[in-house]
């Protein structure tokens, strides 16, 4: 099986001058979802989410599961994830999950990092804030792909990078390559 991933970056900046033009070209339904959010920026990022993700599906009928995952008939499957002046999607012919984070100093506290990671992650992320946001995108890719939503706690999740390379982590008896970068 062919397990290619395709990933496309959109900067929702420069949607900007041709948002109205692009949200009209829009079905209904994505239009009223972008027209709930009062920020610009919001409505840019849910604009940009839309526009990546009937680009991706070439026509085909979106369907989506109960936790909101999107999916194709034709046996696409797709990810979307934004955050800051980003939109980011995933698609592939298996299932597949994708998470954009921007960095910022979030205050983490030890209630959140004991809530978010493993033992083994507490100790890699102590080192850099940098860390903690490779260990929560992957957790947060992982959990896409898997189309249920967090079905559990995020510490239950070991998400440690071993190397460079896509190494595999188990998750619900299932393995599942994570690249980070």
């Amino acid at each position: 099986m062919n397990e290619t991933v395709e990933l496309t970056l959109l900067d929702i900046r420069k949607l900007r001058p041709q948002a109205e033009e692009i949200m009209q070209s829009l079905p209904e339904e994505f239009r009223k979802k972008a027209l709930r959010y009062r920020r610009e920026d919001d409505q840019l990022r849910s604009i940009g989410s839309s526009f990546l993700l009937l680009r991706a599906a070439r026509g085909q009928e979106i369907h989506y599961n109960d936790e909101g995952k999107p999916f194709t008939d034709g046996g696409n499957y797709f990810s979307i994830s934004h955050s800051g002046n980003y939109v980011i999607s995933a698609e592939s012919v298996c299932p597949v999950g994708v998470d954009i984070e921007k960095v910022s100093d979030i205050g983490l506290n030890d209630e959140m990092i004991h809530y978010a990671l493993t033992e083994n992650e507490i100790i890699w992320v102590r080192k850099s804030l940098l860390r903690f946001y490779v260990i929560w995108t992957r957790k947060e890719s992982l959990i896409k792909c898997e189309g249920r939503g967090f079905c559990c706690e995020p510490n239950q999740i070991d998400s440690l990078p071993v190397n460079d390379f896509g190494e595999p982590v188990q998750y619900k008896g299932k393995l599942y390559r994570i690249d980070t970068f």
